[in-house]
């Protein structure tokens, strides 16, 4: 996979999760969306949020989940655009972080609620997801693109062959 094709996957995925949290956020607010992920008295999201385990540090965790999708998309929307290495290496850390507290919120409905909420898996999924693509741009290092940062242009109009 080219790396700019990954790199678009990602913000898709970005985008995705924190259209997950939002929604997230809306069924917690409004109880009539919960029976909209309503599966049985295991896989619902109302069993969740009715269950009092739904803050972490007296935040909600829905507002950390949109919270950290909207940092991720901060850090990405630059990055798509200059594809500068520090910020790669961000939105790793930030993504690894995301998924860390991913794994604390599915433990906690797991272990905890004994139940789970379809929409927030799919939050820890997009949070997976993030953190696969961000390490595999990582790892390519956009070795196929020109270097954005290049100050000589004539350096650039010389073809490349392909071994």
């Amino acid at each position: 996979m080219r790396a700019e094709s990954a790199h678009a996957a990602l913000l898709v995925v970005i985008i995705v999760g924190l259209g997950l949290a939002v929604f997230s956020a809306v069924e917690s607010l409004d109880p009539w969306f919960q029976g909209a992920c309503y599966v049985n008295k295991v896989i619902s999201c109302g069993a969740v949020d009715s269950s009092g385990h739904t803050t972490t540090l007296h935040v909600q965790d829905y507002t950390i989940g949109i919270a950290g999708f909207l940092l991720l998309l901060v850090v990405d929307i630059p990055l798509y655009r200059t594809w500068r290495l520090d910020l790669l290496r961000a939105l790793v850390g930030l993504s690894a972080l995301g998924l860390a507290v991913s794994a604390y919120f599915a433990y906690v409905e797991l272990a905890i609620i004994h139940a789970l909420c379809p929409v927030c898996f799919s939050t820890y999924v997009a949070d997976a997801a993030v953190l696969v693509l961000s390490f595999y741009l990582l790892r390519t290092s956009r070795s196929e693109e020109p270097d954005p940062d290049s100050k000589n242009p004539s350096s650039d109009s010389e073809p490349t062959s392909s071994s």
